[in-house]
């Protein structure tokens, strides 16, 4: 069967598409034709560094998949975890722990359920970490990208109110998802623009970008909460004195998490699809997500 192997760590021309034997199926595993598979920023890093994930070559990246249970035909999606994996969803076949797969939302294309459980589990852990009251003002920085726009609508589910800054022309994006307050971009610092536009302070800041937890913390109300899954630097210490609850948040994954999110599909949460490779141009999709600006999700199709 084919898969995508890293041999020797690098850039995307490290993705190697080969002949591998077919997996079987280990004590409470199962096998899955694979059909679909999404692609995630921490595939780049592990392709490129696999000593945080505590792997070495050879090696499968990809870590989110929907197919097909080979012995019974049941359609699945599944979340690997992003360490310790080193046969990864990038293959037609892989053999998966039950506990890292459950059935598909029937109302789910493959290609659609491939590019949820990472970004949608990590946007649920995300959300379940601040406990915020409907009505409460959230400023999330990087709303328009994988995680982003899916937890402006996981956020909005809840009854919370969402401050999200971009460029002009992603405007429209942002306003479909339902932002309650845009910001531009280009102008002032968004957590400022928004305490600003409000008259009040923010309840809650959440940096999936990186760098913007810190110059937030100011425009967070005494009592709030702020959330990163990028870094936790800087001088934090305001966080203390303003009483800030803090959250790094990495995803793990679980049967659990994909129970529910599978109740955010049935609210109506769905990821944007950018774009579609299939797994013989999967350099190209690597390409693509760390040119940056991609504004949804890559899929691997098989």
């Amino acid at each position: 069967m084919r898969a995508v192997v890293v041999e020797h760590p690098g850039g995307p021309d490290a993705l190697t598409l080969v002949d591998v034997p077919r997996p079987e199926a280990g004590e409470d595993e199962v096998v899955v034709e694979v059909e679909a598979v999404g692609v995630n920023p921490v595939d780049l890093g592990n392709r490129a560094d696999p000593s945080w994930a505590g792997i070495s070559p050879p090696y499968v990246v990809g870590y989110e998949l929907a197919g097909l249970v080979v012995d019974t035909g049941e359609p699945v999606w599944g979340l690997l975890p992003v360490q310790g994996t080193t046969c990864g969803a990038m293959a037609e076949r892989v053999a998966v722990p039950r506990r890292y797969l459950a059935l598909r939302p029937p109302e789910l294309h493959p290609i659609v359920a491939a590019a949820l459980p990472m970004a949608g589990c990590t946007a649920l852990q995300v959300m379940q970490r601040m406990p915020l009251e409907a009505g409460s003002w959230v400023l999330v920085h990087g709303a328009t990208g994988g995680v982003g726009h899916l937890l402006v609508q996981m956020a909005r589910g809840l009854g919370l109110r969402v401050a999200a800054a971009s460029r002009p022309d992603d405007r429209r994006r942002l306003d479909e998802l339902g932002v309650d307050l845009w910001l531009d971009r280009s102008g002032p610092f968004p957590a400022a623009a928004a305490v600003r536009e409000l008259g009040q302070e923010l309840d809650a800041v959440v940096d999936l970008v990186g760098g913007q937890l810190e110059p937030s913390l100011p425009y967070v109300r005494v009592g709030g909460h702020a959330a990163t899954i990028v870094d936790l630097t800087g001088d934090l210490e305001l966080a203390i004195d303003r009483n800030i609850d803090l959250h790094g948040v990495l995803m793990r994954a679980g049967r659990d998490r994909l129970y529910e999110l599978a109740a955010e599909v049935a609210a109506g949460v769905r990821p944007h699809i950018t774009d579609t490779y299939p797994l013989e141009r999967a350099a190209d999709a690597h390409r693509r997500l760390e040119a940056g600006r991609v504004g949804g999700k890559l899929v691997i199709t098989l």
